[in-house]
């Protein structure tokens, strides 16, 4: 498959005369990773549909029935890393700078936008769920931000939506990777509406029956009304909660004052539940610059606008790109696939103020910010 192809673009007619607009990510042996291609490809068709008057909405779904999106094109990444080590990085700030713009566009898009988070929703796919007015989740998502285990931190705007989840939940999910599903996500504030992903074709057929009105807001309240009616018909295919039984457990380690007591929150599950016990074995064998990070960037971004969460998580996302756990972490999952990456430091007792001072200070010394517009 081409990379013109990697990203599908298509308009529904409406009875009134205006179109719903619909991106539909096409990589679906690549679980739908986003690429730099498909980033650039979907920020410039934003563009052109922003500029039409007649597109009443923008759907955001994906091929196949595994994945709307389980992450970034982290070998592509990879290979960036591995050319240039320590030295500037012209391919990691490309990419992260315009995915990070990307997701600052679709939260701030002219017309209501749908994410239809079906199948998996991690990491760079979480930006552009996030970036939704209605964050659909289905009887088939789990959503995550696993990081950690890669030697990166949640980014594409989680410092920003993870701080605005129940009892900040968010940091919790940050610091243990911990996989959701739709009852979960819902929960914390992380999805907005559930619906069967075999009703999305009748969705859309709902959407194009309506007489559009001309305020964004107002269009807004006309499609939530669709939702909320055809989730009244399919509560009953929302899966057992899994975070919720441990709500009380998960807002406490979300409270610690500091990182290491958070740690020694999570370490101390003594249960038998398996879903928390994958969570305390996906944070002990973390990446502890990452873990930091998920702390650090959680604590710095509590109030911050998006733009300002944006540029801090730029800045910590190339320096893991030059410091080598990011590299090192993908080449242990993904490249080798010995799942036994070598960090360093490798325990969170080793990190030194040096170390955390150096993955916060900017890469590019006095130059302007590149996201400095935002």
């Amino acid at each position: 498959m081409s990379e013109q192809q990697a990203v599908l673009f298509s308009e529904l007619s409406c009875g009134d005369g205006h179109r719903i607009a619909i991106a539909t990510l096409n990589a679906e042996k690549a679980l739908n990773a986003l690429s730099l291609e498909m980033v650039d490809r979907l920020g410039a068709q934003l563009d052109r549909w922003e500029a039409d008057p007649g597109i009443a909405a923008l759907l955001i779904d994906s091929v196949g029935d595994r994945a709307f999106s389980a992450g970034g094109d982290i070998r592509r990444l990879y290979e960036s890393m591995v050319e240039h080590g320590e030295d500037e990085n012209p391919y990691a700030r490309d990419f992260f700078s315009r995915e990070y713009r990307l997701d600052h566009r679709l939260h701030n898009a002219r017309m209501p936008v749908i994410t239809w988070g079906n199948g998996f929703v991690m990491g760079g796919g979480m930006g552009v769920y996030q970036g939704g007015d209605f964050r659909v989740v289905t009887e088939r998502s789990k959503l995550a931000m696993p990081e950690i285990s890669i030697g990166l931190f949640p980014d594409v705007g989680g410092t920003w939506f993870l701080n605005r989840t129940r009892d900040n939940s968010g940091l919790f999910l940050g610091l243990t990777g911990a996989q959701i599903n739709a009852t979960d996500a819902l929960f914390v504030g992380l999805a907005d509406v559930f619906l069967a992903h075999q009703d999305k074709t009748a969705v859309l057929d709902e959407l194009a029956a309506l007489a559009w009105a001309e305020d964004r807001d107002a269009r807004r309240a006309q499609i939530d009304q669709v939702l909320q009616d055809r989730e009244r018909r399919r509560r009953e295919l929302l899966p057992p909660a899994q975070l919720e039984p441990h709500a009380a457990w998960v807002a406490a380690v979300s409270a610690c004052a500091t990182l290491d007591a958070a740690s020694a929150a999570i370490t101390a599950y003594a249960g038998g539940d398996p879903w928390p016990q994958r969570a305390v074995a996906t944070h002990s064998r973390g990446c502890p610059v990452s873990i930091f990070l998920a702390h650090e960037l959680n604590r710095r971004g509590r109030g911050l606008a998006l733009a300002d969460a944006l540029r801090l998580e730029l800045v910590a996302a190339l320096n893991c790109a030059k410091y080598g756990n990011f590299r090192e972490g993908v080449r242990a999952q993904i490249i080798d696939k010995d799942n036994s990456p070598r960090f360093a430091p490798a325990t969170l007792a080793e990190l030194t103020p040096d170390i955390r001072q150096q993955y916060l200070t900017p890469p590019w010394g006095d130059a302007p910010h590149p996201l400095a517009d935002l």
